[in-house]
This record gives structure tokens, sequence and C-alpha cells, in this order.
């Protein structure tokens, strides 16, 4: 087969991740088939959408990933950070599985500590040191698909948090470690979207424990 443009390659291989199918194997294994990967983001608040190719030929791409970040910022405060792109990915995990009809609704990616702890003020479901505060959770909705399944869906991947607020109709993501909680505070395992206790100590998380420490000084530089 002759080389491909770019662009015209990227159609390509999109077409194939299209017809992959993604139920029954972990959710890295399903990543590790997928060769391109395309999500499709609505913000509720802001109106701003996206659709865009954040990873291909083997890497993530900084052009989707600054439009994602963008979309994801804080839209009370307008400050950006870099999402963790394993969030991402589980997003497009559970995308492609549920097959929504449209963009994930996204209720709330990054959180400046500032707006963090006002909504904490206003709510105790609102934790603390929530890992929206360092780009590594997303409250998503599903359109079309009911938040129940949505919910079994997230759990089955056993991919991060996840947390079921089926009074607002949303389910939390994020790429801590695997557990869940449901509303008012029934927790299965672990305890909310914090960051968990276990976590600082955890091998498999000290790519994301650099990162987070880089975050948090950025953060705080920016505030001086």
């Amino acid at each position: 087969m002759p080389d491909l443009p770019v662009s015209s390659r990227r159609r390509f291989l999109l077409g194939l991740a299209a017809g992959i199918p993604l139920l029954g194997l972990g959710w890295r294994a399903a990543l590790a088939t997928v060769p391109v990967r395309q999500i499709a983001l609505h913000h509720r608040h802001t109106g701003e959408a996206v659709r865009t190719v954040y990873f291909a030929d083997g890497r993530y791409l900084d052009e989707g990933l600054r439009s994602i970040n963008r979309l994801l910022r804080d839209w009370r405060t307008d400050e950006i950070v870099e999402i963790d792109p394993q969030v991402l990915d589980i997003a497009y995990v559970l995308q492609q599985q549920l097959a929504p009809k449209g963009p994930l609704e996204v209720l709330s990616g990054y959180r400046s500590p500032e707006t963090n702890a006002m909504l904490r003020r206003r709510s105790r479901a609102v934790a603390r040191n929530s890992l929206h505060m360092y780009g590594m959770a997303v409250d998503l909705r599903f359109p079309g698909v009911p938040l129940a399944e949505a919910h079994r869906a997230a759990l089955a991947l056993q991919a991060g948090g996840v947390g079921y607020y089926p009074a607002a109709g949303f389910i939390h993501l994020d790429s801590g470690p695997v557990r869940s909680w449901a509303q008012r505070g029934r927790v299965q395992s672990g305890k909310d979207d914090s960051v968990p206790r276990g976590f600082a100590s955890s091998r498999r998380a000290a790519a994301r424990r650099n990162r987070l420490a880089r975050l948090k000084s950025r953060l705080t530089t920016a505030r001086r």
C-alpha cells in the first residue's frame, strides 16, 4: 500500500479504530489495538465543543491535547493546566464502548484550588483535595446512555476512580488508583475523589506523583 499523507492516513486509521470491539478486553489491552484515538467533548457550562485526535503514530499529540486542555479549563477562573492523558484514555474507551449519541458532556474538568474551595463550601460532597485540582479528573454524561449503564461500564474497566452521582446525573472519572464511591457518602471502596492515602507510596503511581508535584509547584508559583 503506498504511503498516505498524514491527514489521509489518520482518517484511514480512525476508520479501523471505529470497528475494533473494545468490550471484553482489559482497557490497556484495548488501547494497544487502537492506532488513533479521537475524542468528542461538549462543555455544559461554556457551550464549547471539541472533536480532536489526541493520540496517533504511537504518541500523544500536542495540538489535540492543547484543545482538550482549553475546553477542560476551570471555566470560572479561565485557568488552564495539562490534563492527564490517562483520564482522556479512560473516557475514550468508554466512548467507544457505550457509543453515546453525541459528544461526551463535560460538567467539570480542571478546578483551581479557589474554585474547589468555593464548591466545597456549598457541598461537602466536594473533596478537599480533589483530583480535579491536578487535572486528573472529569465529570461526564454520555448522551443517550443510561447513567447506570455508564457507571457499570466505568467500574468494569478497573482503570481509576469512579464516582456515581445519579441525583446530579453524571459520573466522575479519574486517573488515580482504582476505587469507587456513590452519592450521599456511601463509599464502596476508598473515600471520594481526593488523593487517596496509598497513592503517595504506590510504585505504579511514581510518574503521576512527580506530575502532581510539578503541577502543585506551578500553581503555587502562579499565585505568588
